[in-house]
C-alpha cells in the first residue's frame, strides 16, 4: 500500500461550518509597524502587527509587545482548528506556540476575540526567527466553532489533525475527520518505525473523532521522551504526523 504523508497548508473544514472571505496579511521584514498597511485590522480594537525585536501585539491597544500578557491584548489562541477547541482550552499566544513560533508555519491555529465573540482559523505562512526583522504573514478565515453549532457535522475528507497539546506530558488528544463510515486504525510509532501503541482498531461512523494517548505502549508501560509518529489508516489512505513527548 502506498503511504501518504499529508502536510496541510490550509485545512479542510466540515460542511456546515460557515466561512468568511479568506484574508492574507503580510508584514515584510523591517517594515514600519506604525503604518496602517503593516497592521492587520481584524476589528476596531484589534490590529495585529510586530516590531523587529518583539512578538505579535495589538497596536490598537498596546504601544508594543508585553511579555507579561504573552499575547496581543484581547486575543486568545489555541493550537488547532477552531471547530475542535473547547472554550477552556484557549490561552495566550506564547503558551500556544510553546516558544517555537516557526513550528506553527503551515499549521492551522485558532484565534478568539472575546470582546467580539469572533473566531478565526489562522494559518501562519511565514514568521521571521530570532526576533529579527519583524516579518510575518498569515491567512485567516472567520469561522463558527463547533460548540456553537446545533447540527451534526459531517466532514468532507479524511483529515488527521495536529495533536493537542504538543509538546505534551503525559496525555495528548488526537483528532481526525471521517467523511463516511470506515474501518479505522490509529497507531503510534517511534522514529524507527516500530509500533508503540494501537489507539483505534475498529469500524467507526462518519463524523469528527478524537482519541487520547497517555504515553504508554501496548503493554501499559510508560514510554520515554522523544518524537513519535501517529498515523491514521482508512482503507488504502494513510496520514501521518509528528508529536513530542516531554517527560
Amino acid at each position: 500500500m502506498k503511504h501518504i504523508i499529508v502536510i496541510a497548508l490550509i485545512s479542510f473544514f466540515a460542511e456546515n461550518v460557515l466561512l468568511a472571505q479568506t484574508v492574507v496579511f503580510t508584514k515584510a521584514d523591517s517594515a514600519d509597524w506604525t503604518l496602517p498597511e503593516n497592521q492587520d485590522r481584524i476589528a476596531d480594537s484589534v490590529r495585529i502587527t510586530r516590531k523587529h525585536n518583539q512578538s505579535l501585539f495589538n497596536i490598537a491597544q498596546e504601544s508594543g509587545y508585553s511579555g507579561s500578557n504573552g499575547s496581543p491584548l484581547n486575543t486568545l489562541w489555541a493550537d488547532t482548528n477552531t471547530i475542535y477547541v473547547e472554550p477552556g482550552e484557549y490561552t495566550n499566544f506564547v503558551s500556544m506556540h510553546g516558544g517555537n513560533t516557526q513550528a506553527l508555519i503551515n499549521d492551522t491555529v485558532s484565534l478568539y476575540l472575546p470582546q467580539y465573540d469572533e473566531y478565526y482559523d489562522v494559518v501562519f505562512l511565514s514568521y521571521s526567527g530570532g526576533n529579527s526583522g519583524g516579518g510575518f504573514s498569515y491567512s485567516r478565515e472567520q469561522v463558527f466553532p463547533l460548540h456553537n453549532q446545533t447540527e451534526t457535522t459531517i466532514p468532507k475528507d479524511v483529515i488527521l489533525h495536529k495533536n493537542y497539546p504538543n509538546p505534551f506530558n503525559p496525555i495528548t488528544t488526537i483528532r481526525y475527520d471521517l467523511p463516511h463510515d470506515a474501518y479505522v486504525n490509529v497507531i503510534i510509532y517511534d522514529m524507527l518505525g516500530r509500533k508503540v501503541k494501537t489507539l483505534v482498531n475498529s469500524a467507526q461512523d462518519a463524523g469528527l473523532k478524537s482519541v487520547t494517548w497517555d504515553a504508554t505502549d501496548d503493554h501499559g508501560k510508560p514510554v520515554s521522551s522523544g518524537i513519535y509518529l501517529y498515523q491514521i489508516r482508512t482503507g488504502e489512505l494513510h496520514q501521518t504526523k509528528k508529536m513530542i513527548l516531554l517527560n
